[in-house]
């Protein structure tokens, strides 16, 4: 027998619904970010009393695969929900769709780094750097679009700093990994650890975004028409919506 809802959706209860969509796919990529490093480094040692491999990609077949699921499920949903976020700009959904695949490819694409590997994956290393690139990409170039809603100049000033000093960490990252392996000429766990600062890099971004959009409200005026992107400038009231949106006339760069 069909029963009746308790509480009507109101037009309110409606427009949270819809904006909650995109705070839960950020706080799903915090979440899953943040956990990725830390159950490998439990799972090493809770079982085997110590991290014996020097990189998190090398979980794919350690062990027996034993957290293969882990690392490349994560991957895989990580991938997923940059794929299906949209940004405030065509640029910025073909960024993030790019580093969304990369992620995934990532996770498929094993890098034969475990110990008793038959030799290393260079392909693995290329999608896991050009998804640090892309994502670096999000941070310098497209993450601004939305710090002009923010209603103090300090503010402004504030996310910009914090954008870009992700992006250069998200540069910098994959760097550090790898000139940490060539240095050492032997599996290093201190590349498990760099990784682990630049996945934490990535999630710290999400952190910031929803933060900067607890304050803005950007994607409610968003979709209720009221802001528009304007290249070189970032998110602008809509003069066509019929309402005014508080905004510092403050450029990006």
């Amino acid at each position: 027998m069909m029963t009746t809802p308790k509480k009507e959706m109101t037009a309110e209860d409606l427009r949270k619904n819809m904006l909650s969509t995109y705070f839960t796919l950020r706080t799903g990529i915090v979440v899953l970010a943040a956990a990725l490093p830390v159950g490998l480094l439990v799972y090493s040692l809770w079982y085997h009393h110590g991290l014996e491999e020097h990189s998190m990609s090398a979980f794919y077949g350690a062990y027996g695969g034993d957290m293969r699921n882990w690392f490349v499920g994560i991957l895989w949903a990580v991938g997923a929900f940059l794929i299906l976020y949209k940004g405030f700009s065509g640029v910025e959904n073909w960024l993030l769709n790019l580093a969304g695949g990369f992620a995934i490819l990532t996770a498929i694409t094993p890098c034969y780094c475990w110990g008793e590997a038959p030799g290393k994956s260079t392909l693995h290393t290329i999608f896991a750097v050009l998804f640090f690139l892309c994502m670096a990409g999000v941070c310098w170039f497209c993450a601004e679009d939305t710090v002009t809603l923010l209603p103090e100049k300090s503010q402004q000033d504030k996310f910009r700093r914090t954008y870009r000093t992700i992006a250069f960490f998200l540069l910098l990252s994959p760097l550090g990994a790898a000139a940490a392996a060539y240095l050492a000429q032997v599996p290093d766990s201190r590349v498990f650890f760099i990784e682990w600062f630049g996945v934490w890099v990535f999630a710290a971004y999400w952190l910031a975004k929803s933060a900067e959009f607890h304050i803005t409200s950007a994607e409610k005026l968003a979709l209720q028409g009221h802001v528009k992107n304007v290249s070189g400038v970032g998110l602008v009231p809509d003069a066509t919506a019929g309402q005014q949106v508080p905004l510092i006339p403050y450029g990006r760069r």
